[in-house]
């Protein structure tokens, strides 16, 4: 496409070159032919404005090119001063360009604004509303997804991130959230909910047999002195009944009464256990140290590298499925995005606002070297490469200014001739 253009533009200006030429040489020509017929018919008044017209004309359409070609080149390659201006002012003029363009183009103001106007969700939700755009962006989102997952599972980025994570979980003071935590379960009453929770769970337990049985030959055991005397299961069934019956009437209790001493010293623990979380200076740097200790252990880190490793192994194996879950989630949440910018106005406001702020943020901290880039792009361009693109754009035009400088010089110069006609 862009090879088309430039072909394109290549073909008016040599078209636009032969035009201006041309009618310089048809000057050229008139002027020698009124010329010659003077000399011929001396009568003809008429001739003079022909030949001041003609003359003037050949004058103009001569300075004309002679300065549009000192723009780009030297005429006639003859080294005359003050030509080929572009090719020898070429790094003053990058630089000319790419201030001009920082300072008028990239100005903050002027791209917040051209976002507003942009309207960058109506956009984003009109472009996503329709599925098969959906898709596509799931697609590349997936792909890029992808891409980085590929990248996070080699050795060396794997190594910085185990670093980096066990860098910031060692920074993390776990006694004060902790204690915080703490805080609000006591108060929530979260606390007494555990707390049933447990006296339920023992309660079933004492009451299965097994348990029982295992209870009775423990008590069996360190009662062995009844077996001279053939008591000791019977003695150890008797006191693991009487145990179970013993702690289940205490379990009860405690559930049903919400004041139990039990319960009263359980939250005096958990509450002393909150400030020594806060204040206890020795407790709190061995809390630290047991995080050290746990982060330094390479069973932790084989444990992470393998967790990290199946989660984006599944991630990676899902992406590469013709079904694949993640895809399809993407597109049905691109499509619920799409649905919510059109239906909210204050997602919609949020959005356009947050464009604008990021793209004035970015313009204003890379305007410099986006202006300093398209200056050193031009000052690497070869010189014939930048005169052959400079006139490739704007010579059409400087040919237009030699077509009218000839014909209105000479119009001038017979304006001139009349006028000396008139005095004299």
């Amino acid at each position: 496409m862009a090879v088309t253009q430039v072909s394109t533009k290549s073909a008016r200006l040599r078209a636009m070159k032969r035009r201006a030429t041309g009618l310089l040489v048809a000057m050229a020509l008139l002027l020698v032919w009124v010329i010659w017929l003077r000399t011929q018919y001396p009568v003809w008044a008429w001739l003079g404005f022909v030949e001041a017209f003609a003359e003037a004309a050949l004058v103009g359409g001569l300075a004309d090119w002679f300065a549009v070609t000192a723009l780009f080149r030297q005429p006639l390659n003859l080294p005359i001063p003050h030509t080929a201006i572009i090719p020898k002012n070429k790094h003053r003029i990058a630089d000319s360009l790419g201030e001009f363009i920082e300072a008028h183009f990239l100005s903050t103001e002027r791209i917040m604004a051209k976002v507003g106007e942009f309207n960058p969700a109506f956009q984003l939700s009109r472009w996503l509303q329709t599925p098969a755009n959906a898709r596509q962006s799931a697609e590349q989102l997936a792909l890029l997804f992808h891409y980085i997952l590929q990248s996070l599972v080699e050795p060396v980025m794997q190594a910085r991130l185990r670093e980096l994570l066990r860098t910031q979980l060692g920074q993390i003071d776990l006694a004060a959230p902790a204690a915080d935590i703490l805080g609000l379960i006591r108060q929530s009453g979260q606390h007494q909910k555990l707390l049933d929770a447990v006296l339920s769970h023992l309660d079933t337990q004492l009451q299965k047999p097994e348990l029982q049985q295992h209870l009775a030959q423990l008590i069996a055991t360190e009662l062995d002195y009844l077996k001279w005397i053939a008591l000791d299961e019977a003695g150890g069934r008797y006191l693991a009944r009487k145990l179970v019956h013993a702690a289940g009437r205490e379990i009860q209790d405690m559930r049903d009464n919400g004041t139990h001493a039990l319960r009263a010293h359980f939250d005096q623990t958990l509450t002393e256990f909150q400030t020594r979380l806060k204040t206890d200076a020795d407790f709190q740097a061995r809390i630290a140290a047991a995080q050290q200790k746990m982060l330094s252990d390479p069973a932790l880190h084989d444990t992470l590298d393998r967790l990290w490793g199946n989660v984006t192994r599944w991630l990676s194996d899902d992406l590469k499925t013709p079904d694949s879950t993640l895809r399809l989630k993407l597109a049905s949440g691109l499509t619920h995005l799409a649905q919510r910018l059109a239906q909210d106005p204050s997602l919609s406001d949020w959005l356009n606002r947050h464009a604008r702020i990021a793209a004035g943020q970015l313009v204003k901290r890379y305007r410099h070297q986006i202006g300093q880039f398209i200056a050193d792009q031009l000052k690497a361009w070869d010189d014939d490469v930048m005169v052959e693109r400079l006139e490739v754009n704007v010579g059409v035009d400087l040919q237009f200014v030699r077509l009218n400088g000839t014909l209105v010089g000479g119009l001038i110069g017979v304006g001139l001739y009349g006028l000396h006609q008139l005095i004299a």
